[in-house]
């Protein structure tokens, strides 16, 4: 995750000199060489997000339950996502899915004793562990979602 992180804050200071760039061109084009200079610097910005989601995808792949929690991302934009119903226990409901759909798909090799490998693999006692530190991070959403109601009515008694 570390390396997505570094790779993260290369990428936005790139992003914002893009950003820069683009908003510094002349807007219409004035010439044949700013519409030709235009369109790169758009090729390199689209590039630019291109390489950013690939390098995502990778490092998902390799750590995705960091992903949920996103260490590179702001206070604001961590808000943000708690703000549009993101929250840790969605991380369950996509374990819980993934783990049934991946059991179903491999019943009958998983009755002959074969092992995937995968969540349609967990064992009972691995479930229980799930289930048990999805009940603790419920708890810690609803203290969160309890103490912003709390904000929210002092803020508007102001």
């Amino acid at each position: 995750m570390s390396n997505f992180q570094g790779f993260y804050e290369t990428w936005i200071e790139q992003l914002r000199q893009l950003v820069q760039q683009l908003s510094q061109a002349p807007i219409p084009p004035t010439t044949d060489e700013h519409r030709h200079q235009l369109r790169q610097l758009v090729q390199k910005t689209t590039t630019h997000y291109t390489e950013y989601y690939g390098s995502k995808s990778s490092a998902a792949k390799n750590d995705v339950l960091s992903f949920f929690s996103a260490p590179w991302t702001t206070a604001l934009e961590r808000s943000l996502q708690w703000i549009g119903g993101w929250r840790p226990t969605t991380a369950f409901h996509l374990v819980y899915t993934e783990s049934s759909i991946l059991f179903e798909s491999h019943v009958v090799d998983i009755l002959r004793g074969y092992h995937t490998g995968d969540l349609g693999d967990l064992s009972p006692g691995q479930f229980r562990r799930v289930s048990e530190l999805q009940i603790e991070t419920v708890q810690q959403e609803n203290d969160i979602t309890d103490e912003l109601c709390d904000w929210q009515a002092r803020i508007s008694i102001l």
